[in-house]
């Protein structure tokens, strides 16, 4: 007999409830209807699945499948086949590739109620990016064709998916816009401004290392911004922590 699967935003985030889901079976299967119940209320509050009806949200939900992966633990490399898109209940991951000399370069945080992997509902093609848990993550995973099979059923559905689909490519673009009209200091302030405004408050968990993947920096060089922004007061280094004290120190760094 399994525990039990909490499923909770990341703290700070209020976009979606706890819900606890009672014990799973041996089989790793939903073991009553109220636990899919569960399940499909928590997926009416992802943007990705609020989009289908009640009774497809339940549908699915009876054939979604709990995982748990523990912190540094890669989900999945680029290149990797894909067919399973990934909900998160909670933790954090991040979504990297690597640049054109074999660094890694971090092109996304996804936090409890996000959803990664998201491609493989669309093509058959192999993983764009890694994926790596930065925390213990807790997901909900689900095979493309079950979901493909939900959306031919409902074309307003398939049109709501398609406009998230833009709004994901309009956010990479804009993360691609601060690396080329960004310096590092207003790549290093606006990276820690945007991530603590995701997380809902002050603090930025993750490592030195990998925010400088983030920015497209060498690690040596994000820390001599941060040192350079804790000496004027503006963070204060934790470890496997930032946090941010002055924001309007932080806004003056963002020229372009």
């Amino acid at each position: 007999m399994g525990g039990d699967v909490t499923l909770d935003s990341a703290p700070g985030r209020g976009s979606l409830s706890t819900v606890t889901i009672p014990a799973l079976d041996g089989g790793q299967h939903y073991s009553a209807d109220v636990e899919s119940a569960a399940v499909a209320d928590f997926l009416s509050e992802s943007p990705l699945f609020a989009c289908l009806s009640e009774q497809d949200r339940l549908t699915l939900a009876a054939k979604m499948r709990p995982r748990t992966f523990g912190r540094d633990e890669v989900i999945f490399h680029r290149d990797d086949p894909a067919g399973q898109v990934f909900l998160i209940t909670s933790g954090t991951v991040k979504v990297s590739v690597p640049d054109e000399q074999g660094r890694e370069v971090v092109v996304a945080l996804e936090r409890g109620g996000d959803v990664f992997g998201e491609l493989a509902l669309f093509d058959e093609g192999p993983r764009s990016a890694t994926v790596t848990a930065l925390t213990e993550t807790h997901a909900l995973s689900l095979a493309r064709q079950e979901f493909i099979s939900t959306l031919e059923r409902n074309p307003d559905a398939m049109r709501r998916m398609l406009s998230l689909l833009v709004k994901i490519v309009r956010h990479s673009t804009g993360h691609v816009e601060d690396l080329v009209f960004l310096d590092l200091p207003g790549r290093v302030a606006k990276c820690l401004l945007d991530l603590a405004d995701a997380s809902g408050g002050d603090q930025v968990d993750l490592t030195q290392e990998d925010l400088a993947g983030f920015v497209g920096a060498t690690r040596v060089s994000v820390n001599r911004v941060l040192a350079d922004l804790e000496k004027r007061d503006a963070i204060k280094i934790g470890r496997r922590n930032i946090k941010l004290k002055d924001r309007a120190v932080l806004q003056s760094e963002i020229r372009y």
